[in-house]
């Protein structure tokens, strides 16, 4: 008689990162400031049409397929952050505060969200992440369900 062990497959909670309407124009602020430079230098117009129009796509491709690959998620008792090729594992009982920011400008070195309006994540002593979620209430109660001690902070 022939034993078959079953894998069981555990789920983790992935969750996408939320999108704001002001990532549609940070393709244009380059090629705007690129036009200026060159109407400014007397450049003819149509040389600088095919540099803004590369410029533009490129910057476009990139935002796009960095907001399809970042993801957070939750597996077990840790947090994995993942942006296009940036990867962190943060332990879930290391983390000390969430804090709401609504702010565009960030002082956090490590950004993986694509809405100015997310979450700040203090962890260790002084490292710190800012990552937008599509639903933040759901995902700071998974991991306030992980580890109680995070503090909340508006």
């Amino acid at each position: 008689m022939l034993f078959v062990q079953k894998k069981t497959v555990k789920q983790y909670m992935k969750y996408k990162s939320d999108f704001s309407k002001i990532n549609f124009f940070i393709p244009l602020f380059p090629a705007v400031l690129v036009s200026l430079i060159a109407y400014f230098s007397g450049d003819s117009i149509e040389m600088v049409l095919v540099p803004i129009g590369i410029l533009f796509l490129f910057l476009s491709v990139l935002i796009t397929v960095t907001f399809y690959t970042t993801y957070y998620e939750i597996q077990e008792n840790v947090l994995l952050v993942s942006m296009f090729f940036y990867k962190t594992k943060i332990k879930i009982s290391e983390i000390k505060t969430i804090k709401y920011s609504n702010s565009i400008i960030k002082t956090n070195f490590y950004k993986p969200g694509f809405h100015h309006k997310g979450i700040e994540i203090v962890y260790h002593k002084y490292d710190d992440i800012f990552i937008s979620p599509e639903n933040k209430e759901q995902f700071i109660a998974k991991l306030k369900e992980i580890n109680p001690n995070i503090t909340i902070k508006n």
